[in-house]
């Protein structure tokens, strides 16, 4: 189960998912479970620089297309208490097979709509 922690605002819910970093051939990955959202480059720092990057765009394009919820919904999410969290995620297998490296928790502002 991909952990994750909440915490409510006026406008915006911060949440804590967890990126887990795997080496794919000359490659390392940055992908994060609760949002099937992923990013890679050449070294670690590039890859979590471009998934952060990959994140902000996945973000506003759901602001603008007023879509979140679908796609967290889509994600897994199930409602509960009032609040959309992650059920439990599977990673893909092919990342199963690669090596894992490590992983990190990023706080992503999720709008309320």
């Amino acid at each position: 189960m991909d952990g994750i922690k909440t915490k409510l605002h006026k406008k915006a819910v911060s949440a804590e998912v967890t990126v887990m970093l795997y080496q794919q051939g000359d490659y390392i990955m940055a992908y994060c479970p609760a949002l099937d959202l992923s990013s890679y480059a050449k070294t670690e720092k590039e890859a979590i620089s471009s998934f952060r990057e990959a994140l902000d765009i996945f973000l506003e394009y759901c602001r603008e297309q007023g879509t979140l919820e679908q796609n967290l919904v889509a994600c897994g999410w199930k409602l509960r208490r009032g609040y959309l969290q992650p059920d439990e995620v599977n990673v893909p297998i092919e990342l199963l097979k690669a090596k894992k490296l490590h992983s990190f928790e990023q706080m992503v502002s999720l709008p309320v709509c």
